[in-house]
């Protein structure tokens, strides 16, 4: 295409050259202006043609890019202008488009807008958030100003105002949408895999005041607002969100739940447990969580609720007797390379639920230390150690310190002649004894289970697949650009999130067939996500089009080698190369099909 328009394009500059060169002669000479009246009023078009061929070069570019590369390059001028007027339809959202049904999501939606007789289309609406969240994100009104780039229409909706009332709805419809899908990922067996993750990360706002809290006429608190101001993750002093979310064994997303941004994240799994994870009639579950989640009222509940537990517990906050425990090398096995070393033990205790009352539970402790780890622990910790180091050998050069190194630091006032302290701030020195235990327990690591019959190394991997979970908020935040968020209303700020939770199911649904078709397990905890980043799967969907042509046909691109990993792991691979419509409507309506049932 680019090699035709090229030379289209030459032609028309020599034709303009030429007639520029005949409109001064018609200016200059008299004897020619008879022969050149006639080609006079052309010139002006012939520019104008000329000018518009030469600024749509850039697009003729791309679009030779997304035009499939068996098409002839030198196609009809007739057939080039009816591609550039025509415009492209998008058809890799098929895919997007089924998984949404398959999910269950229309299905939830069609009965809400029946039983409350809502007169636009919700579903149109909701399922055009979620594609443009998945392939393109971008802002509300951006996502419905592009609905008719899609080869066949997805909402019949006529009113952008109409997307403000579909957040309402998915608002109010969120925690049963969600359920929804979890019962069509989880089949008849009820069971969606033993291990299930958790944690908490945080979305930030560009405004500078908390939301304001609701009192009733008592002033009791009523409901606490959404966007406040607390830890944020990216060290942003404006209010920030909660979100707390629960992945399967296979990475793929449960549940998530909001809470105001000053909540604590061990605050958090309680809430969003009896919100999701107990109204879903699981069978036992296996929590795998974070330090920061570890607290004997989450524990109690989990008990309660007949479900397992994994969590890290922070070793420098433990008990002296249990720093001791760690660092006696009594009861460690190691591999040949001495590189990991690991023991545990079993005890029982008791601990108090959140109503006060007492629990006896019995767990394993188990404590591994990690020559990676430690490296890690070394590189992170240089400066601190340094200017500990200089503490210790020039100990008047000690100021009074805040944070890290304030602990560290022992003050006392001593009189010189009779010993007598006098002022806790005179003398500064660093206390041997805590620098020699923090330089010990680098490297060390310690997991709390209630899986006492499971060998050490299986709990230690089950750990380690956390990290999966992190891969998700970073999916979220970045290919599906859940920042920055362009809503206000707590309503939609919740729906804005479910849009970026079932994108993301969607994603992950994707990768772990793509996973699955590498032969590669999905349970292992480092190479589960093996396969196609969100970025590409993402750019392989938003490329694949079509643009139709004369006499009921379409064009395509060429599939690209992404898409056809995509496709064959979906078993939905199919040559498309100049098909008609009602060809690309069974395709569609296959990969319906194939996913549905």
């Amino acid at each position: 295409m680019k090699l035709f328009y090229d030379k289209t394009l030459n032609r028309l500059i020599k034709f303009t050259l030429f007639l520029l060169i005949l409109f001064l002669l018609y200016q200059v000479e008299f004897f020619f202006r008879p022969f050149l009246q006639a080609i006079y009023f052309l010139f002006v078009p012939i520019i104008i043609v000329t000018l518009f061929f030469y600024l749509l070069r850039p697009v003729v570019i791309l679009l030779e890019k997304k035009m499939s590369k068996t098409l002839s390059a030198s196609i009809s001028f007739g057939l080039f202008i009816i591609i550039l007027l025509g415009g492209i339809g998008f058809i890799g959202y098929f895919l997007v488009d089924a998984l949404f049904d398959a999910l269950g999501i229309s299905s939830v939606l069609t009965l809400h807008k029946s039983r409350k007789k809502i007169p636009y289309d919700l579903v149109g609406l909701t399922k055009l958030l979620v594609i443009g969240r998945t392939l393109s994100p971008a802002s509300k009104i951006s996502t419905y100003e592009n609905k008719d780039n899609y080869l066949m229409p997805v909402t019949e909706s006529t009113d952008w105002h109409e997307i403000y009332k579909c957040l309402d709805e998915l608002d109010k419809k969120s925690e049963a949408i969600q359920k929804r899908m979890n019962q069509k990922l989880t089949g008849p067996t009820g069971k969606r895999g033993e291990i299930t993750y958790y944690d908490v990360t945080n979305y930030f706002f560009e405004i500078e005041q908390n939301d304001a809290d609701a009192f009733d006429e008592h002033g009791v608190l009523i409901k606490k607002g959404l966007r406040k101001k607390g830890v944020c993750k990216n060290n942003r002093k404006t209010p920030i969100v909660q979100m707390g979310m629960f992945l399967d064994e296979h990475g793929i997303p449960v549940s998530y739940h909001l809470f105001p941004g000053n909540t604590l994240d061990q605050a958090t799994l309680r809430p969003a447990m009896k919100k999701t994870i107990d109204q879903y009639n699981l069978k036992k579950i296996i929590i795998v969580a974070d330090r920061g989640l570890t607290s004997n009222k989450n524990l109690a509940h989990i008990k309660d609720q007949a479900h397992g537990y994994v969590f890290s517990k922070s070793i420098k906050k433990c008990a002296k007797l249990e720093r001791t425990w760690v660092l006696d090398q009594e009861g460690y096995s190691s591999n040949k390379e001495g590189s990991f070393k690991v023991k545990s033990k079993i005890v029982t205790k008791k601990i108090k639920d959140e109503n006060g009352k007492e629990v006896e539970v019995k767990e394993k402790v188990i404590c591994y230390w990690s020559k990676k780890f430690y490296m890690r622990e070394l590189k992170e910790n240089e400066s601190f150690l340094a200017t500990l180091q200089k503490y210790i050998d020039q100990p008047s050069s000690i100021k009074s310190e805040k944070g890290k190194l304030k602990k560290f630091i022992d003050e006392t006032a001593v009189d010189g002649e009779t010993g007598e302290i006098l002022n806790p701030r005179t003398l500064r020195s660093i206390n041997m004894a805590k620098a020699q235990e923090f330089n010990d327990l680098m490297g060390y690591y310690m997991i709390v289970t209630s899986e006492i019959d499971r060998p050490d190394e299986e709990i230690i991997d089950t750990y380690r697949g956390l990290t999966r979970i992190e891969d998700s908020f970073r999916i979220i935040k970045s290919d599906l650009k859940a920042r920055p968020i362009y809503v206000s209303l707590e309503e939609h700020i919740n729906a804005h999130f479910l849009v970026c939770f079932i994108a993301l199911v969607m994603m992950r649904l994707i990768q772990n067939k793509i996973v699955e078709a590498t032969g590669a397990s999905t349970k292992s905890a480092f190479d589960w996500e093996a396969g196609l980043s969100a970025k590409r799967i993402q750019t392989a969907l938003k490329e694949y089009s079509a643009i139709e042509i004369p006499q009921g046909y379409f064009l395509t691109t060429k599939a690209t080698e992404d898409l056809k990993t995509i496709t064959r792991a979906l078993g939905i691979e199919k040559d498309l190369r100049i098909p008609t419509l009602s060809e690309l409507k069974q395709y569609r309506f296959d990969i319906r099909k194939k996913l549905i049932t």
